[in-house]
């Protein structure tokens, strides 16, 4: 797990000043299309979970691309359903994230 020597959010005049700086910024301003990872946001104590069937576990989120004039992170997530629960077909949701309020991000090993 990495975490961020900075911490936390900055206001947007802030941001103006200091760019997106700090460890998690870097990491996704490199990484690559489709790498996966567990996201673990500021103030929080477990990875995010943007779903219910999985609990034990963060989500998984899929790197799409990373805006370095916003600091913003893109990424998809596949919103599971508990079993049992019918849904139409469920599809890649969209999340987009402040990369300066990633505190940790854990990366995903996936076969290519």
């Amino acid at each position: 797990m990495m975490g961020s020597k900075k911490g936390g959010c900055t206001s947007p005049m802030e941001s103006k000043k200091t760019g997106c700086d700090g460890c998690a910024c870097s990491i996704l301003n490199r990484a690559d299309r489709g790498d996966q990872f567990y996201l673990l946001l500021a103030g929080t104590k477990e990875f995010l979970h943007l779903d219910s069937a999985n609990l034990s576990l963060g989500t998984v989120f899929t790197f799409k691309y990373f805006n370095r004039e916003t600091c913003c992170a893109h990424f998809t997530f596949d919103m599971q359903v508990p079993i049992g629960v019918q849904v139409p077909q469920p599809a890649a949701q969209d999340f987009i994230v402040d990369c300066r309020c990633i505190c940790a991000l854990s990366p995903i090993d996936v076969p290519r």
